[in-house]
């Protein structure tokens, strides 16, 4: 079954660990040709009448350097997802959630070429579960201009997906007859009981960065994507109008996506810290809009110990043709649209944590097979607010996320 688990387990690199990463490479020794980090990431979001939802994320990364401008990476990700969830979505559904379990691979490859003011990088990933199937090229270049206290960026991905789905195609023009997706056993087979949706996905990410002051880095840009292709979840259903209907969740194939952010980075020297501060505004074509202000302190104790504390507000608002479970039971559809997805409902969010890092570096008078190394520990608490009682995924009103991570570059 395919869940969806946006904003916690897909937003783990924030801008200050980039700054800081990019920082150590520009420092390090020359003789630092390889990287390698491991990660295990455990998502839980515990339910009040069910089992909940549970993900563990083991991931892997390799680097090295191949001459003196070139560094090739590679890595391996899996999410083994677990729990139950309602199969349609209504009123009280939660009391009779379905348990599933499944499986997700992800692997990754990327080269870049690095100049003194200037670096260009090329990706690929694959990911496959077994009603999902993902290919994404990525394409990344920056450059610095005026004595290099500007830096230009733009990202451009590319994803080409494919979605499996109950085979509806006898339905004609009576979506309220739409079946969803019972197992997925078939799928990516020749069996006629199930079929193959694409979904192509354009992301565009320009910024420009200013090094204002040598303690100030501020940072503008934009997200512009453009999905085309099916959205839904093919497993769920909505329960709509008071002739207990249950047609499959149907979501318009069309979307377009923008968000424009600032982020400024200050130093503090006097106190070995620093801090990040983050303002987003989004906004597409469903009618979803929304706000989303982000604080992270770093600062150091002693040699080696890195403290970080974080917090994140998120508020936003329903999609146009979204209600909760008793506005479709009474008032039936929206249109000709229906969904029982928690992200496109009215709701806010807070997330708050830290993360411990030791961090041991031998140092040029030492003689070390290794650069540096990192062992993090991270503990965040997703806190969700939802607009109605008979809101999708009411019974989760939280989500622990627990990290543990080593890092080695030699």
């Amino acid at each position: 079954m395919r869940l969806q688990l946006r904003p916690p387990l897909r937003r783990l690199a924030a801008f200050a660990g980039a700054a800081l990463c990019v920082s150590a490479l520009l420092v390090a020794p020359a003789r630092a040709t390889q990287d390698a980090a491991a990660r295990l990431t455990l998502f839980r979001e515990p339910s009040s009448a069910n089992a909940g939802i549970s993900v563990v994320h083991p991931q892997l990364d390799l680097g090295t350097t191949i001459g003196p401008d070139f560094h090739f990476a590679a890595g391996y990700e899996v999410d083994i997802v677990s729990g139950a969830t309602p199969s349609v979505y209504r009123v009280d559904a939660v009391s009779t959630a379905t348990k599933f379990s499944d499986t997700r691979h992800q692997v990754h490859g990327a080269l870049a070429y690095q100049r003194p003011s200037s670096a260009w990088s090329f990706g690929y990933s694959y990911g496959w579960e077994s009603d999902y199937r993902s290919s994404a090229v990525t394409g990344t270049t920056t450059s610095d201009l005026l004595d290099h206290n500007f830096t230009v960026g733009l990202s451009y991905t590319h994803n080409f997906d494919r979605v499996c789905d109950a085979n509806n195609s006898n339905i004609g023009d009576q979506p309220l007859d739409l079946k969803p997706l019972t197992l997925s056993t078939h799928c990516f087979g020749s069996e006629t009981d199930v079929t193959t949706h694409k979904l192509a996905i354009d992301t565009f990410q320009p910024s420009l960065s200013w090094t204002a002051t040598p303690k100030l880095l501020l940072q503008l840009g934009s997200t512009i994507q453009i999905l085309d292709g099916f959205q839904s979840n093919p497993y769920r259903s909505v329960l709509v109008g008071m002739q207990s209907r249950t047609p499959q969740e149907r979501l318009p194939e069309f979307r377009q996506r923008y968000a424009v952010f600032a982020r400024a980075v200050y130093a503090l020297p006097a106190v070995r810290g620093s801090g990040l501060f983050m303002a987003r505004l989004y906004e597409d074509t469903w009618a979803v809009q929304a706000a989303t202000g982000e604080v992270v302190l770093n600062k150091y104790f002693g040699p080696g110990l890195l403290v970080t504390l974080r917090g994140r507000y998120h508020l936003q608002s329903g999609a146009s043709f979204y209600r909760d479970a008793r506005g479709y039971l009474e008032l039936g559809p929206a249109g000709q649209y229906w969904t029982g997805d928690r992200e496109l409902s009215p709701m806010s969010n807070y997330l708050t944590g830290g993360k411990l890092a030791f961090i041991r570096h031998p140092g040029q008078e030492r003689s070390s097979w290794y650069v540096d190394m990192e062992l993090d520990v991270k503990y965040e608490l997703l806190i969700y607010h939802l607009d109605a009682a008979d809101a999708p995924n009411a019974d989760r009103a939280r989500a622990h996320i627990v990290q543990g991570a080593f890092s080695l570059r030699f």
